[in-house]
């Protein structure tokens, strides 16, 4: 009896709990629905947040390395933030807003989430904002063209087509539109250029049996100013001549022992004399063909090099008096260029080398194998040495090393048909990587190799 009092007395107050348990979930049912509506509502404008903002970013990156020009800029932003941010994506975003402020590339962006369950309050939207700040880090490029105006170039006028890639290599690394089929008036060289020319500088290093350092090495600028100390030895007093055939300097030198015939080094070096001795007394009374002896200017590129600039006039010039004579010494080109791009001594317009805001380059180019003359090359007298052209090309490899060892990017180019397959190997293996290094067996093909250099390049000196 007992036990049936308690089983009731149980029985009723569960169902009287369980009755207002009922009536309570009724009454809660909707705040517990709708709380979990919001939650829904809030993570889903939360992932719209964060996608613009990832958007943002990547738009503001791509936009802020793609120029120097704000209308640039914001044009590929703009672009870049509808790739990143499709329409199809969760959420409606409206046009970001640039503004650029010297290296300083601020972004923002608006979208709005229409929502599910908080229209039941009154809330049919909710807008948000992302913003992002992008430091713009300028890097400029420098580079070097170390070209070959020996005698073979003047096959089939080949000169002329390299300096038709040479020319069309500064154009397009400045911005300024490649002429078609007529040259533009040098004074107005300046006015064409789209991209900012302080972080451009480009120097030219033409080379054959030796390469001229025109009157810097005594001192001076082209213009007769000074340009710094000395480096070149002249025991007799010469003095510097633009005219090929006068007993004065041309401006090329002799190369020094080896190994600093393979480094960069400050000299000095000694004045190339065509087959004289360091006294300047002939060795040699007759060319090869048995012929009177040559002035001592004899088979000296006429074109000094240039150090690196960015007088586009200068290098225009300069690259249109490249002419073709002498023979073929590969290394005493490329060290030349390697020494034109370091920061020491007696060319000092180059960055350090640890400057991570500059990128160097060199660009190497031979349409042939490295060979000598008999009677005197950049080693002076050959009677006085016994280098042959296969130690030429050991040193050419070690000239390579030693600028990549420093931070060098190098590119390399073979020319037309007078290239044997080890010389072209030698090269494939100078370049910084195999993709580096090209082949151009015709003259259009040359043109072109230096063109898509120089396109690949101007993509480098604008980075984040």
């Amino acid at each position: 009896m007992c036990c049936k009092i308690l089983f009731n007395i149980v029985f009723h107050y569960v169902r009287s709990v369980s009755g207002a348990i009922a009536i309570l979930f009724a009454l809660m049912a909707p705040v517990v629905v709708g709380a979990a509506g919001m939650a829904l509502d809030f993570s889903q404008a939360y992932l719209v947040q964060q996608r613009l903002a990832q958007a943002l970013d990547a738009a503001a990156l791509a936009g802020a390395a793609s120029s120097t020009d704000a209308t640039v800029i914001e044009q590929k932003i703009k672009q870049f933030f509808e790739i990143n941010y499709p329409p199809e994506k969760i959420g409606a975003t409206i046009e970001p807003h640039v503004v650029i402020d010297g290296d300083e590339v601020y972004v923002s962006g608006n979208a709005y989430y229409n929502t599910w369950f908080l229209r039941v309050i009154g809330i049919d939207e909710i807008d948000l904002v992302a913003e992002t700040v992008v430091q713009r880090e300028v890097q400029g490029i420098e580079v070097v063209l170390v070209m070959d105006n020996t005698g073979s170039m003047s096959t089939n006028n080949n000169i002329q087509s390299l300096r038709t890639a040479a020319r069309n290599f500064v154009y397009i690394l400045y911005g300024i539109p490649v002429p078609d089929g007529t040259d533009y008036d040098p004074a107005q060289l300046d006015s064409h250029i789209t991209r900012d020319k302080r972080y451009i500088k480009i120097g030219l290093v033409p080379y054959s049996t030796s390469v001229n350092v025109g009157p810097y090495g005594l001192g001076q600028d082209p213009n007769g100013n000074s340009y710094g100390s000395p480096f070149v030895n002249n025991p007799l007093g010469l003095s510097y001549t633009t005219n090929a055939g006068s007993s004065n300097w041309l401006g090329c030198v002799l190369a020094n022992n080896y190994n600093t015939d393979t480094t960069d080094n400050a000299g000095p070096w000694d004045m190339y004399r065509y087959c004289r001795d360091d006294q300047d007394r002939a060795v040699c009374d007759t060319d090869w063909r048995g012929r009177p002896r040559r002035g001592p200017n004899n088979i000296c590129p006429r074109t000094p090099l240039m150090p690196l600039t960015n007088n586009v006039e200068g290098l225009w010039r300069s690259i249109d008096s490249m002419n073709a004579d002498g023979y073929t010494l590969g290394n005493i080109g490329m060290v030349r260029g390697y020494r034109v791009l370091s920061e020491d001594f007696p060319f000092t317009e180059g960055s350090s080398w640890h400057n991570e805001y500059w990128r160097k380059v060199i660009v190497m180019m031979t349409d042939g194998v490295n060979t000598m003359h008999q009677y005197y090359t950049a080693y002076g007298p050959t009677q006085d040495h016994n280098l042959r052209p296969s130690d030429l090309n050991e040193r050419f490899a070690e000239v390579c090393e030693h600028a990549k060892a420093d931070g060098a990017i190098i590119y390399t180019i073979t020319f037309a048909g007078g290239v044997d397959e080890d010389t072209k190997d030698y090269y494939r293996d100078c370049a910084t990587n195999e993709d580096q290094y090209h082949h151009a067996p015709s003259q259009e093909d040359l043109v072109e190799v230096f063109e898509q250099i120089s396109r690949e390049l101007s993509q480098l000196h604008i980075k984040q």
